[in-house]
């Protein structure tokens, strides 16, 4: 294989890591068993799907190029990238649909304003269409463009309801980060002759670890809760400046100086990183529990009949960025 050919198979996967990770958000919900009934539960029509397919489709081909869709695709069931993409969409679509179903039950809808702008967003994204990207779209009207920013609309809305009363709120100390110097030896002997020296006033803690730590990693990172072994114990023992004694693990000898104990900047991040775990969690915990419940599989016979080469001359590839301009600005 070409040097060429293999760069271009790395930049193709990266590639669709990045449009999985933004366009399927609701992919984390996978992999649950199949242990309910399937509901006899029509999917999307043809006009209406295609408009997703089309238009992911365009967007993924603008950039990588048609040969793209027959490239294999390693550790999947599919073969070609093509078929992987056909497989993604459509699990994407039948989760849209699961949350649809999930609004019918709480009433979730889209009020008069929302509707506003998802008419606006339609009518401009169909507009822009061309003849060929219409007959891509499975010669799709201006009603199918609005029901399918209804769907994704009332999906997300949806998504949204079921966090709205999870408590994600960590305390500063739940997410506390902060930063310590350190000289890691193995001799005692030169690990306490090297803690009274760094203790004498007006020391410069890090020239003795620049000149005698086995570690090259001078200054560390710590947060709360992550480690609870004994460089964990005495680092977040430490005030800001303070140094600590000379502490054994795993046969080594350590001092640590704190140079923040409490990294703000550090925690603010950490803190929202673990609030949206938390509430991804949970999202994903209320809706597998009800899709064992109410498992949606489209069986619609056009699925198998797509093709990913066909009406070439299409190229509108802006369903979804039309959707944030113009809808997702409003809720």
């Amino acid at each position: 294989m070409s040097m060429a050919i293999w760069d271009k198979k790395k930049r193709i996967r990266r590639f669709f890591c990045l449009i999985l990770s933004l366009l399927f958000l609701l992919s984390a919900c996978k992999g649950i068993a199949i242990s309910g009934k399937t509901e006899n539960i029509p999917g999307y029509p043809e006009a209406q799907a295609m408009i997703v397919v089309g238009s992911e489709r365009n967007r993924i081909q603008n950039v990588m190029g048609k040969e793209v869709w027959d490239l294999p695709v390693e550790g999947q069931v599919e073969k070609t990238y093509g078929e992987y993409f056909l497989a993604k969409t459509k699990e994407f679509l039948q989760d849209i649909r699961t949350l649809n179903l999930m609004a019918e039950e709480k009433g979730i809808i889209a009020n008069g304003t929302e509707m506003e702008s998802i008419r606006a967003a339609a009518n401009a994204f169909y507009q822009s269409l061309s003849e060929e990207d219409k007959a891509f779209f499975g010669n799709c009207s201006l009603k199918d463009v609005v029901d399918m920013y209804v769907a994704y609309f009332v999906a997300e809305k949806t998504a949204k309801s079921l966090l709205a009363n999870v408590d994600t709120e960590l305390s500063a100390a739940e997410a506390k980060v902060i930063s310590v110097e350190q000289i890691v030896v193995q001799d005692e002997a030169l690990a306490k002759e090297l803690e009274e020296k760094v203790k004498l006033a007006g020391a410069n803690f890090s020239y003795y670890a620049r000149q005698y730590s086995e570690d090259p990693e001078l200054q560390k990172q710590l947060a709360f809760g992550e480690s609870e072994d004994e460089y964990a114990k005495v680092a977040f023992s430490l005030e800001d400046n303070e140094i600590s004694s000379v502490f054994s693990k795993d046969g080594k000898y350590y001092i640590l100086k704190c140079l923040s104990s409490y990294d703000e900047e550090a925690t603010k991040e950490r803190k929202e990183r673990l609030e949206t775990a938390i509430r991804s969690l949970h999202f994903q915990e209320s809706y597998e529990a009800y899709q064992k419940e109410h498992i949606v599989r489209f069986r619609e016979p056009f699925w198998k009949e797509i093709d990913l080469h066909s009406h070439e001359g299409s190229t509108a590839d802006y369903f979804f960025s039309y959707y944030q301009e113009k809808v997702a600005e409003v809720k």
